[in-house]
């Protein structure tokens, strides 16, 4: 199987899985339907998973990707937060109108900044520096507008990725690189506080991390990685609700078994795209129905 195969694979169950969110609490299908809906969904975070250890491995600019990464993470939180925030389908305390950060607000504000700041200094002075700043302005923010939740209730998946690509990255210039150690270990600061405040709330919180960064450890060996994938399945879903949930998840060991190294058709912005655009599609008409 080529990458292409693998996107598809992950992409159509990620997306079935979040069409049963959207459906199931809004009381459109049974329960059955609802949880056979959401356990085909966890087929897609190891398959996205090995996906970008093996990009990070062939990708020619690092920098590049991790920065198309973050500005996806950015562009995914309010289709994201439309559609899977609880407050929208009527449960909570909707506001007409509340905007508060989920942290005390000077020292998360301060971080951001000094963050950006060395980010500019040690990394690169682009624009991909605004899409940190942005990354960071839109990880920490919860805001309502006329009783829907617009930001908050949880971060997407593309900050579990953003995240785990960076902390590559410094593991890889820490083993590998001829890069400045004091520099290294300056990211390494910034990255590691990042992660303290911003992973709990995002897609898979610290096991989604520990999945890539040991993917990444065993990234020559594919036996060790479909025993990482196998073991990572059980200890978040075994016995943590449905076993349906588990059972499938052990499905996205097939595709990464098959994998044959090559590319495929190049659709990668499209692959990207499709991300928000169809959270979007969710969240509208969950609110206005």
């Amino acid at each position: 199987m080529s990458v292409f195969i693998l996107k598809i694979l992950a992409l159509g169950s990620m997306i079935v899985d979040h069409t049963g969110f959207f459906l199931g609490n809004n009381s459109m299908v049974s329960s059955d339907v609802y949880s056979l809906m959401r356990a085909v969904g966890r087929i897609a975070f190891p398959i996205y998973a090995f996906l970008l250890v093996n990009g990070f491995q062939k990708t020619s600019n690092r920098q590049r990707y991790l920065s198309r990464l973050i500005l996806f993470a950015v562009l995914s939180q309010i289709p994201f937060t439309m559609t899977f925030s609880l407050i929208n389908y009527g449960y909570g305390n909707p506001s007409d109108f509340s905007f508060y950060f989920a942290y005390e607000a000077l020292p998360y504000l301060a971080f951001s900044l000094c963050a950006v700041t060395a980010y500019i200094l040690l990394v690169k002075a682009d624009i991909s520096a605004a899409y940190l700043a942005l990354f960071f302005f839109v990880g920490g923010a919860e805001l309502q507008v006329s009783q829907v939740q617009i930001l908050g209730g949880g971060l997407n998946v593309f900050y579990t990725l953003s995240l785990s690509l960076a902390a590559m990255a410094v593991l890889d210039n820490i083993i590998h690189s001829d890069v400045p150690l004091a520099k290294t270990l300056v990211c390494a600061v910034f990255l590691v506080v990042s992660i303290v405040l911003i992973q709990p709330n995002a897609d898979y919180g610290y096991m989604g991390i520990f999945l890539l960064l040991a993917l990444y450890v065993f990234r020559r060996w594919r036996p060790a990685q479909l025993a990482v994938i196998g073991l990572w399945c059980f200890f978040e879903y075994w016995g943590s609700g449905p076993q349906l949930m588990f059972w499938f998840s052990l499905i996205s060991l097939l595709p990464v078994l098959l994998y044959n190294g090559k590319k495929g058709p190049a659709m990668k912005l499209g692959f990207y795209a499709i991300y928000p655009l169809h959270l979007l599609v969710l969240g509208v008409i969950n609110i206005f129905i």
